[in-house]
């Protein structure tokens, strides 16, 4: 697909090891898509063990897709029968930086599909991938001292309006430039981990 592009994003550093939760409880939003109902727990870490339960039965991992900066549970071939609780840990959030700048670019993962016989090759998506780059000014060692840690990032379409694409990530480079009787400028890349979100 195209490449996304916007003015505005807010980056938010995971901080801390994770906090336990147990039988969280979640919101149906429709579509096969449920939310951690408390906001303040719906930045799920990605390094802990999560397990979803339907009702007291629990969910293989092959049945659904997690969107870890903001705590959605996707369901794909499958449809709960009863309430749907996520035990596992949130992470706690504070504002790393806001960038001037943002792209995110989402690819698909292709696999090659072959028919005995067929003169061409086919392929399906199986996957998709995702980065994301954004420029700031820069003011510190920031993102070098912290290049192993773990971002929740909110690109804003229409930031007045609060439409953004939402996702957790691990930063993957950082470089820094500046031209004659500039501004020190930054640019800072991460690939997506898990769903990308968008809340329109």
């Amino acid at each position: 697909m195209a490449v996304l592009a916007g003015r505005s994003a807010d980056i938010f550093l995971a901080t801390g090891t994770g906090t336990a939760m147990t039988g969280q409880a979640t919101t149906n939003l429709g579509g096969g898509v449920y939310q951690i109902t408390l906001s303040t727990r719906r930045a799920i870490n990605p390094n802990a063990s999560l397990t979803v339960l339907d009702g007291a039965t629990t969910v293989p991992s092959s049945r659904y897709q997690v969107a870890y900066g903001s705590g959605k549970i996707i369901f794909g071939n499958y449809t709960p029968a009863c309430a749907v609780t996520v035990t596992g840990e949130f992470m706690t959030l504070s504002k790393a930086a806001q960038g001037f700048d943002w792209t995110l670019d989402i690819q698909p993962v292709l696999e090659e599909v072959q028919v005995f016989g067929d003169p061409w090759k086919s392929r399906q998506r199986v996957q998709a991938d995702a980065t994301c780059t954004f420029n700031q000014f820069y003011n510190d060692q920031f993102f070098q001292t912290n290049a192993t840690s773990y971002y929740i990032i909110e690109c804003y379409a229409i930031q007045s309006s609060g439409v953004k694409w939402v996702f957790g990530a691990s930063q993957s480079s950082a470089s820094i430039t500046v031209g004659e009787n500039e501004t020190i400028k930054q640019s800072v890349s991460f690939s997506v981990l898990g769903v990308v979100d968008y809340i329109p």
